[in-house]
């Protein structure tokens, strides 16, 4: 197994440990020392890694990039998942594309009005794996009787079912040019998304590092903007991506810094959370100076002529 690493990323054996090298950009690659190997294959999608790291504990690798890690994928999960939900007045019908561990899924069915959540990921062997050594992330979440797990293309899902949902949560791995997720950020399906949702329909999408990624963070932001009346992003410190990390937010209706306070802070008493509480809620929403500037410097919207394609 550890044979086979070697050949597929970067690593090198040293100081008793073996040690694996993540690219976060074509600029910059961060060392993992890997204390032990859970997992370590070939899918129909992808390359799933999954050990323990020396700095965040378990981690999961997808074609050698850290998807999330025990040390704070509650922090990536619960920023993803709950200022959407909670800009729906009464969330009952959820849809999660992607969503993989399972963990996204754990914190749409925290809400007590929710009666059916649907998860669609493409990669069902990845999912087998997860439900046997992912625990941690998804808490048996998989097994809810309001949970409906399909294994598929989540951008097919959408074009032929006849459903509509509150909240859409697109869990995705980034636009990197060449992946079929290129197509998941576009001008396209954002309206393919807007049409899938209720009249007070909200939708959330994560939008890459607002660090080594500010570009297509911004462009997303601005895609989301040319299909909803109402685009919020707003960001999140996630030590295992060396980053603060982007989302933008879709509403079709309720702007997500107008909910009122009390209903704010009742609906968030209800859930049991370890990084998003009241306060901490209307700080996510705000950037500094100097990163509005930046967001401000790329004007462009990811279309299926013209697509974002991060390249590395």
């Amino acid at each position: 197994m550890e044979e086979e690493l070697l050949k597929a990323v970067s690593a090198r054996q040293g100081y008793g440990v073996l040690w694996y090298t993540e690219w976060l950009s074509s600029q910059e690659a961060h060392i993992h020392a890997l204390r032990r190997i859970i997992y370590d294959g070939y899918t129909k999608h992808q390359r799933v890694t999954l050990a323990e790291t020396g700095s965040f504990g378990l981690t999961l690798f997808l074609d050698g990039y850290a998807q999330s890690s025990e040390y704070d994928e509650f922090v990536y999960h619960e920023a993803l998942v709950h200022p959407a939900m909670l800009t729906h007045p009464r969330p009952e019908k959820v849809l999660v594309i992607g969503g993989g561990e399972g963990a996204t899924l754990r914190e749409v069915l925290k809400h007590p009005s929710v009666k059916e959540a649907t998860m669609v990921d493409i990669d069902g062997e990845l999912l087998e794996i997860v439900k046997r050594y992912m625990v941690r992330w998804h808490q048996n979440s998989f097994e809810d009787p309001r949970a409906r797990l399909v294994v598929g293309d989540g951008k097919k899902f959408l074009e032929e079912t006849q459903d509509t949902y509150d909240v859409i949560i697109l869990d995705l791995t980034d636009p990197i040019g060449g992946t079929p997720g290129v197509q998941l950020y576009t001008k396209e399906f954002y309206e393919l998304v807007y049409s899938k949702l209720t009249d007070q329909g909200v939708m959330v999408t994560q939008a890459t590092s607002t660090r080594y990624n500010i570009d297509a963070f911004s462009i997303i932001c601005n895609t989301v903007a040319a299909v909803f009346p109402v685009v919020r992003p707003y960001k999140v410190p996630v030590s295992t991506f060396f980053s603060e990390w982007g989302f933008a937010l879709g509403s079709k209706l309720r702007d997500p810094l107008s909910i009122p306070q009390q209903e704010l802070s009742e609906r968030l008493s209800m859930l049991e959370l370890k990084f998003l509480d009241e306060q901490n809620y209307y700080h996510i929403f705000h950037f500094p100076k100097f990163l509005r500037e930046k967001m401000q410097q790329y004007r462009g919207i990811s279309t299926n002529k013209s697509p974002l394609q991060i390249k590395l």
